[in-house]
């Protein structure tokens, strides 16, 4: 039955495809100016080597084709057209037709599907209603969950289409296609081919200069341990870098945007790695799994029996000026990476202290967070209560978007997504400083965390942990077996 749900869906998208063509630019148009879109002009260039002449026009692009061919012992055109093919392969193709018509609705039914999706918009609106009209704006976001991009370009669709950095696990057939129409770049990560850092670099600073709005994940990849990880410089670096062309006068910013769950898809995943069992599957063993996923809920929710994950929030902190932190550090336009990295590592830790400030509360990192506090025993109900209430008295500055507005109310919301998992487990408590009339202590009802699933336990805790409390404690590195 999968597989006949999976050859319907590869079907729609083709015929989709199709579509997409025959309808042609001007129909794409035509769509765009009636919903008042906003899209930035050059992703809607339809000729490759319009970029291609952006791109190789940079003098750093140009030394690295000099060097390859002389490390590699080929010719320069041999080189370039390596070059070419690095560069074809980051390359979006974007379509509005596929982004609104086909990406919008798909988002849509996705997350409301499996969450309560929940955005903040009103940072946005007060950034938009003063930021000059000619501002340039990279959504800089912390990284949890391969949901993510399809959760916060949901969040946005109304504002702007987005063109993300996706990484290698989404170059499997039909979803390279798909990020490519919706305006997604492709990056190898760990990858050390100097030319192929030369030609992305190029490539991301051309678009910014160019004004396309850009969503990056600044952590590089997904958390293991559910908190933050050390901000990657890589990416910034080339986004900061347009600023060392004159010709760049727009201003740039970078928006904080924080993404918290109540449920992370693959979160035991994730855990399992941290403690070095890696996820040797290929890509499209993981599509197939992907797609099971889905099949299977969507049939529990036909069948009345699946609920939804809980919260899935997006928020953002106060946006970032370059140009004023240039200002402030001109040595982070330096030519040497070696003398603008600390200044490159001060910004992005700026950026990650404000989504650090903006990270929402959800009800189960909540009570993942009490139960981590008082592991040592388990908890009545009066006191996973008393305990909400206490966090909400201590956390007032914190972000807090959720419907439930009392402790009974977040601990109703989060008990129902934990015990479906089976996280937590009924248990039984000797209470002391009470007796029946017989003199034997009273036992009390009470919860405990499922000693199995300590690891997913900690890993929703640290969801709440800010930047400064993870960067005291330091990143853990992965165990190797």
């Amino acid at each position: 039955m999968t597989t006949f749900v999976l050859i319907g869906a590869l079907a729609v998208v083709l015929v989709l495809a199709v579509l997409a063509l025959v309808l042609g630019n001007r129909h794409a148009r035509r769509f765009q100016h009636s919903r008042r879109i906003r899209v930035d002009r050059f992703k809607l260039k339809r000729r490759h080597a319009a970029i291609e002449l952006e791109v190789f026009g940079s003098r750093e692009v140009v030394d690295a084709v000099r060097v390859y061919a002389k490390e590699r012992h080929v010719s320069i055109e041999e080189a370039t057209h390596q070059a070419r093919v690095y560069l074809r392969e980051i390359v979006p193709k974007f379509n509005l037709l596929a982004y609104y018509r086909l990406g919008a609705p798909l988002a849509r039914g996705i997350m409301h599907f499996l969450y309560r999706p929940v955005v903040e918009h009103k940072t946005l609106r007060d950034f938009n209603a003063r930021a000059p009209k000619n501002a340039v704006v990279v959504y800089l976001i912390n990284h949890r969950s391969n949901a993510d991009y399809v959760l916060v370009a949901h969040m946005l669709f109304k504002f702007v289409s987005l063109s993300y950095a996706v990484g290698e696990w989404a170059r499997v057939w039909p979803l390279n296609h798909l990020f490519k129409w919706f305006g997604g770049y492709f990056i190898r990560r760990r990858y050390r081919e100097p030319l192929y850092h030369a030609i992305l670099s190029s490539f991301v600073s051309t678009i910014t200069k160019n004004g396309v709005t850009q969503g990056v994940f600044i952590e590089g990849g997904l958390t293991r341990d559910g908190a933050f990880q050390k901000p990657k410089l890589g990416m910034l670096d080339y986004i900061v870098g347009g600023k060392r062309d004159p010709a760049f006068t727009a201003p740039l910013f970078l928006i904080p945007t924080a993404i918290n769950y109540d449920r992370v898809l693959e979160d035991r995943n994730l855990t399992e790695e941290l403690l070095g069992k890696e996820d040797h599957r290929t890509k499209t063993d993981k599509l197939q799994t992907s797609v099971d996923f889905l099949f299977r809920n969507l049939l529990r929710s036909v069948l009345k029996r699946f609920k939804r994950y809980g919260y899935a929030v997006v928020t953002f902190g106060t946006p970032v000026s370059v140009d004023d932190f240039i200002r402030e550090h001109p040595a982070i336009l330096s030519p040497s990476f070696e003398d603008r990295k600390a200044a490159m590592t001060g910004l992005a830790e700026l950026v990650m202290t404000e989504i650090s400030n903006a990270l929402p509360v959800t009800p189960v990192t909540l009570l993942a967070r009490i139960f981590a506090d008082r592991s040592d025993t388990p908890l009545t109900d009066e006191e996973i209560i008393d305990a909400i209430d206490g966090y909400r008295t201590t956390w007032h500055g914190r972000v807090w978007l959720l419907r439930e507005k009392t402790g009974a109310d977040i601990w109703r919301a989060a008990r129902r997504i934990v015990e479906l998992r089976h996280l937590i487990e009924p248990a039984e408590r000797w209470r002391s400083d009470l007796f029946e009339g017989s003199g034997v202590p009273v036992i009390e009802e009470a919860w405990q965390w499922n000693p199995r699933e300590t690891l997913l336990r900690d890993y929703y805790a640290n969801s709440l942990m800010t930047f400064e409390e993870v960067k005291q404690r330091g990143w853990p590195e992965r165990r190797k077996t």
